[in-house]
This record gives structure tokens, sequence and C-alpha cells, in this order.
């Protein structure tokens, strides 16, 4: 069908949202393109074709001789799927040109264009401020091949192609787009296209930090048959505008070849599959070239992520404790030079949302190629850096009267519990912590050390005394090579258990976050709620702190459920939901706030399992999980958002654990254990991994507890020989559900008899 006009034609001068594979210390990508790009109107008209620069080529072919015929065939390779009831040809005609060109240089590769569609309108959306988003056709034109030069888009295994019809269903289903987009011009406001456009079910993750391919080079001529006979000739695809005579619309369509002795061009639409075709040069029935000009792909960079990309989409961010959400919908300006924005040439890069309802907009500039992020929200200064092995995260600092604060940022959500002014004494404790996606754990205190998660290897550390009160600087021996490797930790002040900062390697800055690290507690029939560190934890070995006394009363409820980050809450045997701060957890002290009456009916589950930032699962005696998340979370303030059902099924597992970021790990009566994560857990999306089932042997432990950088306890029940034995593993493939582990060793005794009620962690 052709490319029906819903709409003025908007520019695809689109700033896009490509990103990367999961990386680690990585070597810079840096745009520089030398090519002036006329500014695109609000109106949305294109820009004049750039002319001159090693970039982009106005080419005059008045002297490349005509041979009669030529066939790029071998080039090209079927479409998979037809643009279908989407105006989408244009994306579809600049895939099958980027995809040849690679062709050309034997790199053979299927590229997606949902992805290049979706890139498009994000970046006008933040031009125009709202009305702009995938579900309105876009009439584009030939010139999509200059954006290409400007952005990476990944292969359509990543992001596979989606109909209008599902992506309109899509969008309805969420609920805080309002119903209010369809495929309607300037349908929705930008925060409603925001939940849909950055949806991860619509661009996955995985896409985004795998986009990879790109122009380097690429020319244009004044549209006529001569002239795309002499493109031909050269040795490049042509990308062409034509009017679509029998729909009665505009289109765009590929050029691979041309034959003098039939007048047709051989040409790869995406009206029909496989795609390939003729059209007659004059006369032809279904198509006819429009004025204008004609693109061509010169040359494709070698296969590498565009970091800078990888920025874009929907963060959770906290800054010291004032949370909110951050949308970033752009990272360059493809109407302007092609490099990355500088702090001479800083660019609008989206908006930010605070809890309570505020927003500000974020204009910044990147630096290390586009791995550190440099912004303003609104008037305070922010330098977040990606966790380059493990880009759902990111982290750094900010500034507010000239002091240092921490950032972190979470594609799910993020943690931390308590309010309050804190200090650096608040820092005291063993912290997981995680920079530039290596993890370990930091004990900060008189009796400095780190471990190292990956090894286990017990590591030298020490903490400077004289910083700012909030303000710590740690220093860590990783080897000869590197025998003070410093970490300067801001511990957040308005909230407990959470820190941020950078550390240096290799004369560049690196991100760091932590997290308290994860104690576990035992309830005795007494009514006793006794401590546990296990300081051990790092090299699975049986060193513990000494076991504390806590609490009192902790018999008289129907179930405990630990919350992570010292939040605890009780079912009682009404249903009713109580919430509990163990504000001494980081040294085993009987600090407490709480309790708080935060919900009541939950006795309706037969079980109920916590995630992070205060997601609660329930899961009914019909097998359905349900989503619930405890916006009070923090403070003990009854603030919910949900139930959502999650589909059926979970009957099937005699017990279920809840990690960090979205796993959940199950149990079945054989034994086997599945991994699951949740995508979408931050607002009870139903984006999942999973299952996967990565190991078996695990039907003799009656609880299992899974603590954070997939460290996973599990402990034998009465009735067996080895009843009260405490085992631990580490999940190596915790993030991505791989069955790779360290080997479990047993690291406690006594958890388990007749004065022993539960164990539970948080």
């Amino acid at each position: 069908m052709a490319d029906t006009m819903l709409r003025p034609l908007l520019p695809l001068d689109a700033e896009v949202h490509p990103g990367l594979p999961l990386f680690s210390h990585p070597g810079i990508d840096r745009t520089v393109v030398d090519a002036v790009h006329p500014t695109v109107s609000d109106l949305g008209e294109p820009p004049a074709s750039p002319r001159g620069g090693a970039f982009a080529e106005y080419a005059d072919l008045s002297h490349t001789p005509i041979t009669g015929h030529v066939d790029r065939r071998r080039w090209q390779s079927d479409f998979s799927t037809s643009q279908g009831a989407r105006a989408s040809s244009w994306a579809f005609a600049g895939i099958a040109a980027l995809e040849a060109a690679y062709a050309r240089t034997d790199v053979r590769v299927k590229l997606s264009e949902q992805y290049l569609f979706h890139l498009s309108t994000a970046w006008s959306s933040q031009r125009r401020g709202g009305g702009v988003h995938s579900l309105v056709g876009v009439p584009g034109t030939a010139d999509v091949v200059h954006h290409l030069a400007y952005f990476s888009v990944p292969e359509s295994r990543y992001v596979p192609y989606v109909d209008q019809v599902p992506l309109e269903e899509l969008a309805a289903s969420i609920p805080q787009t309002g119903g209010e987009l369809t495929a309607n011009p300037g349908s929705g406001t930008i925060e409603q296209a925001d939940w849909f456009e950055f949806d991860l079910r619509h661009i996955p993750l995985a896409g985004c930090w795998s986009a990879s391919y790109r122009v380097a080079a690429y020319g244009s001529v004044e549209t006529s048959v001569d002239n795309i006979k002499r493109v031909l000739e050269r040795g490049y695809e042509v990308v062409v505008d034509v009017e679509d005579l029998v729909n009665a619309g505009g289109h765009v369509v590929l050029i691979y070849g041309y034959n003098d002795a039939t007048q047709t061009f051989l040409i790869k639409s995406s009206q029909s599959l496989p795609g390939f075709g003729t059209m007659r040069y004059t006369d032809d029935p279904t198509f006819r070239l429009r004025e204008g000009e004609s693109y061509y792909i010169r040359s494709v960079r070698p296969v590498a992520p565009q970091l800078a990309a990888a920025w874009v989409g929907r963060w959770a961010i906290d800054h010291d404790g004032w949370r909110g959400r951050l949308v970033v919908r752009t990272f360059i300006d493809v109407t302007g030079d092609g490099c990355l924005p500088t702090p001479e040439t800083p660019i609008g890069l989206g908006t930010w949302y605070s809890d309570d309802g505020h927003r500000l907009p974020v204009v910044g500039w990147f630096v290390d190629g586009g791995r550190g992020l440099v912004c303003f929200i609104g008037d305070q200064k922010f330098e977040l850096f990606l966790h380059g092995s493990d880009p759902y995260f990111a982290s750094g600092r900010c500034w507010w009267n000239g002091t240092p604060l921490g950032v972190v940022l979470s594609r799910g959500v993020v943690t931390g519990s308590g309010t309050g002014i804190s200090d650096r004494g608040a820092a005291s404790g063993t912290w997981e912590t995680n920079h530039d996606g290596w993890r370990g754990s930091l004990r900060i205190g008189p009796d400095s050390w780190y471990r190292q998660a990956d090894d286990g290897i017990l590591r030298t550390a020490w903490i400077d005394p004289e910083t700012d009160s909030h303000r710590v600087e740690a220093h860590v021996q990783f080897g000869s090579d590197n025998p003070d490797q410093r970490f300067d930790l801001l511990v957040h002040t308005r909230e407990r258990a959470v820190l941020a900062g950078t550390t240096e390697w290799d004369r560049q800055l690196w991100p760091v976050s932590g997290r308290l690290a994860a104690c576990l507690y035992l309830i005795r029939t007494d009514g006793s709620l006794v401590w546990h560190q296990h300081t051990g934890r790092d090299a699975l070995n049986f060193v513990w702190e000494e076991p504390r006394k806590v609490g009192t009363g902790w018999n008289t409820f129907a179930r405990v459920i630990g919350g992570r980050d010292g939040v605890i809450y009780t079912l009682g045997h009404d249903g009713s939901l109580q919430w509990f701060l163990h504000r001494g957890r980081s040294q085993g002290n009987f600090d407490w706030t709480g309790p708080h009456p935060v919900g009541t009916g939950w006795s309706d589950y037969i079980d109920i399992v916590a995630g992070d930032g205060g997601v609660l699962y329930g899961l009914k005696s019909d097998g359905t999980l349900h989503w619930h998340r405890h916006h009070g979370h923090r403070d003990g303030s009854n603030d919910w958002e949900g139930p959502v059902a999650l589909g059926g099924g979970w009957d099937g597992f005699v017990r279920i654990a809840g990690g960090p970021d979205g796993t959940l790990y199950g149990v079945r009566a054989d034994g086997a254990l599945f991994w699951y994560r949740h995508l979408g857990f931050d607002h009870g999306f139903p984006i999942w991994l999973g299952p996967r089932k990565i190991g078996t042997g695990w039907g003799g432990f009656d609880r299992l507890l899974a603590t954070g950088s997939g460290y996973i306890y599990g402990r034998r029940g009465p009735g067996s020989h080895t009843a009260g034995e405490l085992w631990e593993w580490r999940h190596t493939g915790f993030e991505t559900g791989e069955a790779t582990w360290r080997e479990g060793a047993m690291v406690g005794e006594g958890w388990s008899g007749r004065d022993i009620l539960d164990v539970f962690a948080t």
C-alpha cells in the first residue's frame, strides 16, 4: 500500500537513540562529520541537501558512462516483512540501502526498520513538544540516507517490525497513555507519547544496546533517469521518491539496477514480499519518479556501538533522595554539523519529571564518546556515566550550592529506603557496589576491605578520614598494576542505603553506585528477631558478624516478607499488611521505624514475594501472579499502584524468590530451578525474559533467598539429616538468565529447628 499522506511531511532529520551491547571500558566511537545541514523549520519541511564535506557528496555524474545494463541484485536480501498498513516505506528503503552497502563489505545483516522509524519520531517529539509518535504514519523521503549517517541501527532480530494494528493495541494497553494516542496527527501529549515510544515492548533494550550499523559517507543527485543510471554505474544503489499511482500517495523505493533493453529499473519495494520488481523509466502503471533528489550510500562505518544513543529512553533517577523520571529523547542535532553536542554547543535532550509533579528541561552534552552525559536539569548540573558492562544502570554526581551529591539511574526502579537527613555515619557497614558493571562488596569502617564478586578475592581497602560529612573517599588495591584505585563515594543525605559517585581508572572517570548489602534474619519461636550479616558472602565462606537480637514479638504474624533495603512487611492473620524499616541494619542495632499499616486484603494470596523498589508479587491459588508497587516504600505511607494480573502458570512452582532488578526464581516439584526477569516490573507491564531453566537439584531447600548481584541462599528444611544447613551460590548469569554459576558452598548451620519459625532477607 502507499504511504498515505496522513499529515504534513515530517523531517526525517530525526535525532535518535541507537545503543550498545554490554561493554567494558570501551574505545571511543566519536561521531565527526563535516557536512553542514540547514535547520529544519518548525513546520517540518525537509532540509535542503547538504553540499560538500567528507560525509556528504553532491555528485556531478555527467562524465560517468552509461553501459545499458546494471544488476546489483547480489547485494540484496529478501524483505522478511512488508510495511503493512504503516506509512514506513522510507524506513524500508533506507535500511535496504544500508544492508546492501554493508554487503559490499562482506557483512551480511538484516537491520531494523522498526528502530529507524522510532528514532525519527523520538527526535521530532522533542523538537515539537508533542503530537509525534510511531502510531502516526510518516510520509518520509529518500533523504533517510542522510539521517542514517547520524545514528546507528540494530539488527532486526533485536527490534522486529510491528504493523499498525498491534502497535495501536500496545499503545492502548499502557494506562499512562490515557487511550489518547491514535493514528491521527497531533494525538496525545508528549508525556503520553513517551510512555508508548519508550516502552520495552516497542523497542527492546537489547536493540538499544546493539545498534551498531551506520552510514559513513553518502551522496545525492537531482532525480532523473540518467542520473540514477550513472549512480548505479558507479556501484551504488539509489533511494528514490516515487508517486504511487495505484494508491494515490507517496512512496520510497530502492533502485538496484536498470536495463535499457526493457526500459526498466530493478526496484525493491516494501509493499509486497520478497520485495523485488521493476519500474518503467516512463509511463509505468504503478510508480512515477518524483522531482527532487535521490540518495546513495558511498561507504559505511565499522560495526561498533554508538554510545551516546544508549541514553535515549526513560530512566528512574534518584539524586540524593530526590526521585523522579528522566526522559531523554535525543542525543545529537542532525540539522547541525553532525558532531555530538559539546559544552560550547549543548542541546535540549529531554525532560525531568519529579515524583511530586514538577518538570524541568534537560540540556546538555556528552563526554568520552557518549559514555558520559553532562547536563543541566533546570539550573542544577549533573555528571553521569553509563555502566559499561551493565548499561541498564547509570550513576554519577550532581552539585547543589557547590556541594557534590550522589545520583543513581536505572531502566527499572531506583533503590533505597527511609527519609530524613543522613550523614557520613550512615556509610558504616557493608555495601554492595557496582562500578562500571564490576560488582563487589565494600566494607566501610575501621576494618575496611573489598571483595570482587567474580572471584571472591579479598582486596586491601582503606578510607581517608578527612572528607565532607556525607562523602567517603575509599581506596582499593586491585593489584600491582593498580595499587590504589580511588572511589569518591557520596552517601545520599535524604535517604538511607544508597550511595553513588565516581572512580578513576586509566585517567578517566567511571560511575559507581552502591546499596547496603542484604542482611539475613531469623525469627525464633519466642518472638525474637535475630540479625545476621554474612561478611563472607562474596567468598562463599563461613564468615559472619556476631548475630544480634534486634526485635521482639515477631511470632505473632502470619507471614514476614523481606522488602529489600531494610524494609520488612508483615502479614496479619486478618490479611492486613504492615511496614517496618530496620534503620539499624548496617550494624545490627535495635533501631526501627514503624510499624505503619499499609494495606488490607492480602490474605487472598497463598504466597507474597518482594522485589526491588517496593514491588510485591502476590500468588493466588489459581496460579496467577499479581503485581503491586508500594510507592510509600521509603516512608511507610499507604501509597500503592496496582494490582496488575501478570498471567497464570505460577502454581507449578513449590517456592518463588524475588531478586533485584525484576529477577524472579522458581523451583518446581522436581527440583528444577527457573529464572525470569520482569523487565516491566517498574509499572507492572507484562514484559518478560524467560523462563529459562538454570539448574536442578533444588528440591531439598525449603527457603530460597535472592539477595543481590546473583547471590542465592538455600536452607535445608526439617526432615533431612542436613536440616538447618544454609548454602550459598552465585548465579553469574543473573542478568541474562544464563545457566552459569560459581560453585555453591555451605555457609551456615542451625538455620532451622524447633525454636526457629522462619528466615528472610532484606
